[in-house]
């Protein structure tokens, strides 16, 4: 579903992502952990071409994201139109939940498929619904953000990427802006798309989630993937230095 092969990024003078290359297979799910400044948060990023890549290339269900191949085959800039519509196949929930003020919860996870799909309102307005549903907040359908709590915020957010019936979604820390006890609603509708078969690629310091959920575990260090495994290979018997220096901080 995903593929990363050999990503560089640079911001100035500083190299962000150095050689970075990765598979995710359709309904795998793929959680990325790491100290902060490794850069985990700007690959996510990349994958959705929310953050253009210096070198090396991302494929998505098969097509290249940012590019595009010419008849004499050469490869040149995609246009702005075919990567938001290849964008609008790959759901994104951020940190800070990024919804309209000004709108309810409902207008909030109605936006992008009337928008960005052109889907009728009404029928955009019944898919609304079963989305809030499915997060466990269709009482708060006339709720606007500031009258929701964080982790339900946090839940529209991951409504509103799944109204657009993406192919995978990428997940950018999503507890990481909670108090802790709102945690635990958020990360259970993560698990349920997980056993649901969603292709997922998760950023989270959230190490018992990644234990739970994981197919595979991915530690970053420097801008680069030091170590990947299975949950149970990374968690209780880790290969290299660098993941058992941190892992030993995080887990005591």
């Amino acid at each position: 579903m995903i593929q990363a092969h050999n990503i560089n990024k640079w911001f100035g003078s500083l190299h962000v992502l150095k050689d970075v290359s990765l598979t995710v297979n359709p309904g795998e799910v793929v959680v990325i952990i790491g100290p902060s400044g490794s850069g985990k948060s700007t690959f996510l990023r990349c994958l959705n071409y929310l953050e253009p890549i210096n070198d090396g290339y991302i494929v998505v269900d098969g097509r290249q994201v940012g590019k595009k191949k010419t008849a004499g085959g050469r490869l040149v800039d995609d246009s702005r139109k075919n990567i938001y519509r290849l964008r609008s196949t790959i759901g994104m929930v951020f940190q800070q939940f990024n919804l309209f003020p000004h709108q309810t919860a409902l207008e909030n996870v109605m936006e992008g498929p009337v928008t960005v799909c052109k889907t009728a309102v009404s029928e955009a307005r019944k898919k609304a619904e079963l989305m809030l549903e499915k997060v466990g907040l269709a009482d708060k359908a006339d709720a606007y953000p500031i009258q929701l709590s964080g982790g339900q915020k946090q839940r529209v957010a991951i409504a509103r990427a799944l109204a657009m019936q993406p192919k995978a979604m990428l997940f950018d820390e999503p507890t990481s802006a909670l108090d802790p006890e709102l945690v635990g609603g958020v990360l259970a509708v993560i698990k349920d798309l997980a056993r649901e078969g969603m292709t997922m690629v998760v950023v989270s310091h959230e190490m018992g989630f990644a234990r739970e959920v994981a197919d595979r575990v991915i530690f970053m260090d420097n801008g680069s993937i030091v170590e990947e495994s299975s949950p149970q290979q990374i968690f209780t018997s880790p290969q290299h230095p660098r993941t058992r220096e941190f892992l030993s901080k995080i887990l005591g």
